[in-house]
């Protein structure tokens, strides 16, 4: 060996062109020499980070700077082995004393950026990266730093502007090539932003072909331009580069959610999972798979995870306990909303299980669904806003209900109406709607042709008011629009100026929609909120639905099983709405033809014949069973067409109460046994089999259907019917 210095600089050298083994023997040999070297601790400790050993780094960084306090480098370097082992302050002081040393150290600012970036502290850390631009305009890491931080915050633009800078001192950065993209996409949701993303996710994949990130945001880029088959390419490149990926087999799963795949998104989000157990997005995100399957069981359970997401409501976290179906003996249980108002309006329908279990139900939602949920049977108060901790015992998350009720698809409360419009409110708008209907008869239809613009999933289902001039063509049909939010200005000036009734300035809330609806014969509106109320008021509702659906709409099916006066027209193709308005026009062009005139001759006039309750809510239940048993498409348009006009009377009895709803019940399950029994005679008598079990299948419908009358006749005494059926047979 020559001299010391010699040697540091060949082990530097080594150290420098990665040959660190060769670097680690020379540093280990000068420390044999001399033990109290302290670069040659400092930087054997960087060896040591270098090969994972943790611990040994920071003992030989430690000792070093027992011997030399004031190498400002082993301050930065202690700073990030204690950042590294999760102990924050002190490696904020370690980059404190690193800068103290040296004021002008850059580097030192730039990590403690990193680390209050890290710590949720923005504002510190901006300041930070900001120093150190000041003090290295030339170093791209301090514009890198500043544009993450930048871009947490929403500060989209700026962030842009601070990687751009990035890039053009240091292209070869294939992470803040990709971070672009990710702030280019966030930044312009028009898709032009997607579509710039796009390439500077392939520059960051070009400069390294095995950076798994840059692959996954090329595939989300991909997935917002709609070319959905290349995103899933993307995404499984991801994990082919890091099969430990866990976020890249989530984002393929997702890709293929969008393409209505269901078997492999679950597999994706399901190997996702088994990566990371607690990473919420996935398993939130494999629980609305499993749930647009009719997987339900195993869906509510995983949808739970919905409440651990960054994105989880505020009042997820409660400060009281949580209520898991357990009787609640007459405590208070909030209720309360947690994400669009459509799943309040969708949920609240399990108010009065709650109350059956014995609770006191407290209702908490947004300010616009109040007036319309204070008619909600066993509901003691309806809260928006804050409400006080001594007010309620225990809370829940209303999307939670499902989970806590064990909901399967053939046990979903799915009986109609549960809301109610105000009647004096009725009337109101009614003096609006009077005279409307043109050709002397006809259609009142609302429409809604936008959700929220704020909602994730707005740019694939909302559609504008333009396709709906196609709807007011048609003859017999008047337009209403109910349409609220920052599109209810289009209709002031419909496209082309077709006739458009617009009550959307004069509403207030969704009383006042309530309301509106009760007047009208028909709502067609996109995925949104008015959809849920017009289910839950008992209106005919036909609703657009984007080709890869919200959970709730499942797939491969026209009705809904949470509504049964919907009907769903869906896209045929992402982002090609065509099909389903087409469809949608031909069925309201029916649906208007086969309205009868208002002419003078007797025979034109509709048939208005009066029932009691009981025979009509007799009657719809038959139609139910035939709707679920029916597999004729003829049949079935005609079977919905009679089940909704029959509806729209019922809406007008009190079907919600729990009285009412168990004698409904009942008559459905008799309809079902005697329409099963029916079958079964019919098959012996195709079989010429007159035999005990004919006897026995004869002797029960009269039997079954002695058990129909009563529950009709009790329903006409509930609902104080006018016209009550009577039977008269001889005693068996």
């Amino acid at each position: 060996m020559a001299t010391i210095q010699d040697a540091l600089a060949a082990a530097v050298r080594h150290h420098q062109s990665g040959n660190l083994a060769a670097a680690a023997r020379l540093y280990r040999r000068i420390l044999e020499i001399t033990p109290e070297q302290s670069d040659a601790l400092h930087l054997l400790g960087l060896v040591a980070r270098r090969a994972g050993q943790g611990g040994a780094a920071l003992r030989l960084m430690i000792r070093a700077l027992r011997i030399d306090p004031a190498i400002a480098e082993a301050r930065l370097n202690l700073g990030n082995l204690l950042r590294d082992q999760g102990h924050a302050a002190g490696a904020e002081a370690a980059y404190r004393n690193a800068v103290a040393l040296r004021p002008d150290f850059a580097a030192a600012y730039e990590n403690v950026g990193g680390l209050l970036r890290g710590l949720s502290r923005p504002a510190d850390a901006r300041d930070a990266y900001r120093r150190a631009i000041r003090l290295s305009p030339a170093g791209s890491e301090g514009h890198a730093g500043l544009g993450n931080v930048l871009q947490e915050g929403d500060d989209l633009q700026d962030a842009v502007a601070s990687y751009a800078r990035a890039i053009a001192i240091d292209p070869t950065n294939m992470a803040v090539c990709n971070n672009l993209g990710i702030a280019l996409r966030s930044l312009d949701k028009t898709g032009a932003g997607a579509e710039a993303a796009t390439a500077w996710h392939r520059r960051a994949v070009a400069l390294n072909p095995y950076f798994a990130a840059g692959y996954s945001s090329l595939g989300l880029a991909l997935q917002e331009l709609g070319r959905l088959e290349d995103a899933a390419h993307a995404h499984a490149r991801a994990v082919a580069v890091d099969p430990g990926f866990a976020g890249g087999y989530a984002n393929h799963g997702n890709a293929r959610l969008n393409q209505n795949r269901l078997i492999e998104a679950v597999t994706g989000f399901r190997r996702a999972v088994a990566i990371d157990p607690a990473g919420p997005d996935a398993r939130r995100n494999l629980g609305m798979a499993l749930l647009v399957g009719g997987r339900f069981e195993e869906g509510w359970r995983e949808y739970e995870w919905r409440l651990r997401c960054k994105d989880a409501p505020a009042q997820a976290a409660m400060p009281k306990p949580r209520w898991t179906g357990e009787p609640p003996d007459g405590r208070r249980i909030l209720l309360h909303g947690e994400q669009g108002l459509g799943d309040s309006l969708q949920f609240c329908r399990y108010v009065p299980l709650v109350a059956a279990r014995g609770g006191r139900v407290i209702l908490g939602v947004p300010a616009p669904l109040k007036r319309v949920l204070a008619g909600l049977p066993c509901v003691e108060r309806v809260v928006s806003g804050q409400l006080g901790t001594d007010d309620f015992d225990l809370h829940l998350p209303m999307l939670s209900l499902g989970e806590v009720f064990g909901t399967q698809m053939d046990t979903i409360p799915h009986r109609v109406p549960y809301l109610s419009a105000e009647p004096d409110l009725v009337a109101r708008w009614g003096e609006r709607l009077k005279g409307l209907a043109r050709d002397g008869g006809g259609l009142k239809v609302g429409i809604v042709w936008a959700g929220s613009p704020t909602h994730g999933n707005d740019r694939n289902r909302s559609i504008g008011l333009a396709p709906f001039a196609r709807l007011a063509a048609i003859p017999g049909v008047s337009l209403v629009s109910i349409q609220k939010g920052p599109t209810e200005g289009q209709a002031a000036n419909p496209p082309g100026g077709f006739p458009l009734l617009n009550l959307s300035p004069d509403i207030k809330d969704f009383a006042d929609t309530a309301a509106i609806m009760a007047n009208l014969d028909l709502v067609v509106c996109v995925d949104t909120s008015v959809a849920h109320l017009a289910g839950a008021l008992g209106v005919p509702v036909w609703v657009l639905v984007p080709f890869a659906p919200d959970w709730r709409w499942m797939l491969d099916r026209e009705d809904s099983p949470w509504y049964p006066t919907m009907r769903l027209f869906r896209q045929e193709r992402p982002q090609h709405w065509d099909d389903a308005i087409d469809r949608l026009e031909r069925a309201l062009c029916e649906r208007a033809a086969s309205l009868p005139l208002r002419q003078n001759g007797a025979s034109d006039m509709p048939i208005l014949a009066p029932v009691s309750w009981g025979e009509l809510l007799d009657k719809i239940t038959i139609l139910d069973i035939k709707t679920e048993r029916i597999a004729d498409a003829d049949k079935l348009a005609n079977v919905r067409r009679e089940r909704e006009a029959l509806l729209a009377v019922a809406v007008k009895a009190d079907t919600a109460r729990p009285e009412v709803a168990e004698l409904i019940d009942g008559l459905r399950a008799v309809n079902t046994t005697l329409w099963e029994v029916e079958d079964e005679i019919r098959d012996c008598e195709r079989a010429k089999d007159f035999g005990p079990r004919f006897v026995e299948l004869a002797r029960q419908v009269y039997h079954t259907n002695d058990r129909r009358a009563a529950l009709k006749r009790d329903l006409n005494r509930l609902l104080g019917s006018e016209l009550v059926e009577e039977k008269s047979y001889q005693a068996y």
